[in-house]
Order: structure tokens, then sequence, then C-alpha cells
């Protein structure tokens, strides 16, 4: 099997190991440099800020490690977004109990950090987050001591309730968007498995249909090589008649040999007794999809030629699984099939104007398209399906056969 390469297409394990890698530090990176701004932008603050020293303790060195404890622990929201929104609000309370004016970049870390708890945790940490979050505004607006206004407090309240429910929206949004990608991942799995399900049962039976056609063929040859060696020497007429049949069932025999080349056959699967049909027999055919319902017309254009018994098998099951697929999905419809016969090969159409159906199966069914499919490839023909600009759908098969000397219909 030919293997496409797109530019830049890694090997699996390198790929699998790099897009880990990706993984890992993309929100690693994007977590450090967040908290490197924090903390560059709380450390200006506390330096460059004039204090109200009658109503708040100065700015010292213990002010610059809560600001660090404030901003730094975002470098970690990423992996323990929980723990990383506790120990910010931790460091901002302890600011107001401390007596310091709270440097706001704490509290914008602490909404970041609120944010990813809700939105990328579990269900307990959304929860947990929005009573983390809540009882860190009230422990901040006690340790205020009166200083904090409740202005600015239910400004505080209101961006982290809003915060919080973003979170838990985008939350929501990504089980949804979750589950729906698991869905589809099963359905394309199912579909995958019924369509190589469907190839396999189809060349089964074609492993099967064919082996029945070589051994009536061989058959054919020995009878026929008993009669002419009994008469050989007394009616070397009929002898040469019977060798004439015997080269022609051996063609037809090593022709259905060679295409059976690469099929694969269930070991298990029972093989069918039943006698097969051929194209000698399509008139039945079109008389009970008549009766099914469907109006059906013949048209043969072009003169018949023999076919190896295992093509006329072939030929009779496209029109048949051509004119099921109208049966079941065309609705009120009328059907056209057409059978060209040129020199060495078989045109075959089938055509209805009818609602049309899908040229891919379906999960749940289109395995009529999908034997047709592999009758025509079977042979090396072609296949075109589809529905038609005029309305209704088409099948178009060409299976091309070899013609030989003393072959007869």
């Amino acid at each position: 099997m030919t293997r496409v390469v797109v530019a830049g297409e890694l090997a699996p394990d390198e790929g699998h190991a790099q897009a880990t890698l990706r993984r890992f530090l993309q929100p690693a990176l994007g977590a450090a440099l967040l908290a490197l701004a924090f903390a560059l932008i709380g450390l200006l603050t506390s330096m460059l800020r004039a204090v109200d020293t009658s109503v708040y303790r100065p700015d010292d060195a213990w002010l610059v490690a809560l600001v660090l404890l404030a901003s730094l622990p975002i470098a970690f929201v990423h992996r323990w977004p929980l723990a990383v929104l506790a120990v910010v609000m931790a460091a901002v309370v302890a600011e107001a109990l401390a007596g310091y004016a709270v440097v706001g970049v704490g509290v914008w870390a602490a909404g970041a950090a609120l944010f990813v708890a809700a939105a990328f945790g579990s269900t307990w940490e959304l929860v947990l987050s929005g009573l983390i979050a809540a009882g860190g505004l009230v422990a901040l607006y006690v340790g205020a001591e009166g200083d904090l206004e409740w202005t600015e407090m239910a400004v505080s309240w209101a961006a982290f309730s809003f915060t919080w429910t973003i979170g838990a929206i985008v939350r929501v949004y990504r089980a949804v968007a979750a589950r729906a990608e698991s869905r589809a991942e099963l359905f394309a799995a199912d579909r995958e498995a019924r369509a190589r399900e469907a190839v396999a049962n189809e060349r089964a039976r074609l492993a099967r249909e064919l082996h029945d056609s070589v051994g009536h063929a061989l058959n054919v040859i020995v009878l026929h090589a008993g009669g002419a060696q009994r008469v050989l020497d007394a009616k070397p007429a009929l002898a040469q008649e019977a060798l004439g049949s015997i080269e022609t069932a051996g063609r037809q025999a090593l022709g259905d040999i060679e295409r059976m080349l690469g099929i694969l056959r269930a070991t298990e699967d029972e093989p069918s007794y039943d006698a097969q049909p051929d194209l000698g027999r399509l008139d039945d055919l079109l008389a009970r999809v008549r009766e099914a319902g469907l109006p059906v017309e013949l048209r043969v254009e072009g003169t018949p030629q023999a076919l190896p018994a295992s093509l006329g098998l072939s030929a009779y099951r496209i029109v048949q699984e051509a004119l099921t697929n109208t049966l079941k999905h065309a609705g009120k419809a009328h059907s056209v099939v057409t059978m060209t016969w040129a020199p060495g090969r078989l045109d075959i159409e089938v055509v209805d104007d009818g609602r049309g159906v899908t040229a891919a199966p379906s999960a749940g069914g289109g395995r009529g398209l999908v034997g047709i499919r592999e009758r025509v490839l079977l042979f090396g023909g072609e296949l075109l399906v589809g529905p038609r600009p005029e309305g209704g759908f088409g099948v178009w098969a060409r299976l091309p056969f070899g013609t030989t000397e003393g072959e007869t219909t």
C-alpha cells in the first residue's frame, strides 16, 4: 500500500513524543509567563506607590514576600489550579491581616486561578474553587477592619462571580465537545468495522462462488476427457468435439483461478449448494422486482457474448444489488437496466428516477454498494455510482472479459 507523506510529517514514535511534549510545554510556558508578569507588576506597584502610613503599614520586605507568594504560584496553575487558588487567596488575605494596603495584582492572580480551576478542573474542583474564592473575599473584608469599602467588596465579589461563571460555562462546553468527539470516534470506528466486515463477507462469498464455478469446470473436463478416451478410436469426431469442450471449460476455469488470487476466504464459512444464477436468469430477477413494486425496464444493446461463469454471476449480482438499493431507498420510482455489449466488455447501467441514495455505504447498510464495488474490482473493471443530475440514482459498471475461440453461450 502506498503511503502518502505530508510535508513535515513525523515518524509515529517521534510524532507522538513531540506531540506529548508540546501538550506539556504550551500550558506550562503560558502559566510561567503569566506568573512572571503578575510578579513584576506586583513588585513595581509596591515599590512605586505612596501608602498612607496613618492607615496602612508601610511597605517592606514582608510585603514583597507576600506579593511574590500571591503571584509566582500561578506558574503551576495548569497542574494544581485549586491549590494555587488557595495559596494566592491566603497571601492576599495575609496582606490585609498584616495591615498592608492590598496589592491588586494578587486579586487578579486569584481571579486567573479561579477561572482555570472552574474551567478545567473536575466537578468537585469547580465547587471548591467557588467556596475558596468566596471564603477568601469574606476573610479579606474582615481582615481589612473597615479599610475596605463595601462597594469595593461588591465589585470584587461581582468580578469573582463573573469569572467563576465564565469558567463553569467553558467547562460545560468542553464536556459537551468531548462527549461529541467521543461519540464521533465511536461512530467512525463502528462504520469502519462494518465496512471491513462487509468487505470480508463479500470477498468470502465471491471466493465461494468462484470455487464452485471452477469445480464445475473441472468436472466437465474430467467427464469429457473420459468420454473422449473411450471413443477416440471408434468415433474420432466425437472425441474431437469433447476436446473442444475441454478447451473451453479449461480456459474459463483458468480465468476464474487467476481472478481468485488475492481473495481472502473465511475458513469456517459454510459452502452454498444453491445453483448460481447468471444473466440467463435476468428476466426472472426483473419479474420478481416488478412484483415487489418497482417498475423496471430492460434494454439490451449490442450482441450478447459468451461470459465466464464467474463473470456472468457477478453481472447478475450487480444488477440484483443495484435494484435492491432502488427498492430500499428510491421510493416510488421507475428503473431502467441497460446491458451494453461490446467486444471484450459488458457495460451495465441501472438508473432510477426516485429520490436517490447516498453513494457511500452507510453505517447501518450499504452492503449492496460494497458488494458491487468488490465484484467490479475483482475483474479489473470500472464503477461509477451516485445521484443523477436529472434526479434519481445511477449505477454504472464496466466488466472487461477476454474472448476465446470455442466459447459458447
